[in-house]
């Protein structure tokens, strides 16, 4: 029990958001995805960040909509509240099917609404598929309507060849956020 307060403490502080490369604010300007990818060491490391024409408040709530991922997401069979501390603090077990293999992962996330962004943590608690598995998402507000980005970390042993590995880390990352993006953008009109 220590140790699952400890971990989660400790991703709790507020993610910072990137610098951008000056190639890669020229695609944010456009309002298109960038995307970081790292698959070279054993961390897949993954990051989408984008502009959305729509209220920081409608793609909070949107970012949140955890049903609404599972007919966006083809990779996601199911997903599972398993547990609660309170509105903002919760635990989920996601379910995939990658490539004809099965994935459980299970969750801790945290939302601070206030300041607009979550971290989540694999729950130490619960058995999962990966070793280890964190992230976040921040959502901010823009002159044209606000931004978010969603960053994601895992470690998986056995189950991920490098060219899964890698489709994780770029396809499924354009897939989860420009998903999201068009959704919060039809909602906004």
């Amino acid at each position: 029990m220590t140790l699952t307060l400890f971990v989660s403490f400790a991703f709790a502080a507020k993610p910072e958001w990137p610098t951008l490369t000056p190639a890669e604010q020229t695609v944010f300007d456009r309002g298109e995805l960038v995307l970081r990818a790292d698959t070279s060491t054993p961390v897949t490391d993954s990051t989408g960040i984008v502009r959305v024409a729509a209220p920081a408040s409608l793609l909070w709530q949107e970012a949140l909509d955890f049903d609404a991922k599972l007919p966006e997401n083809p990779t996601l069979k199911t997903l599972d509240e398993y547990a609660r501390n309170s509105p903002d603090d919760w635990f989920v077990r996601f379910e995939l099917s990658v490539f004809g293999i099965h994935v459980v992962i299970h969750d801790h996330w945290m939302c601070y609404p206030a300041e607009s962004y979550c971290v989540w943590v694999q729950d130490p608690s619960r058995e999962s598929d990966v070793s280890g598995e964190k992230g976040f998402l921040i959502v901010r507000p823009e002159s044209t309507g606000s931004a978010i980005i969603f960053h994601s970390e895992f470690v998986s042993d056995v189950w991920s060849p490098g060219w899964i590995r890698k489709w994780l880390a770029n396809d499924s990352m354009v897939n989860i956020v420009e998903k999201l993006k068009a959704r919060t953008e039809r909602k906004a009109k």
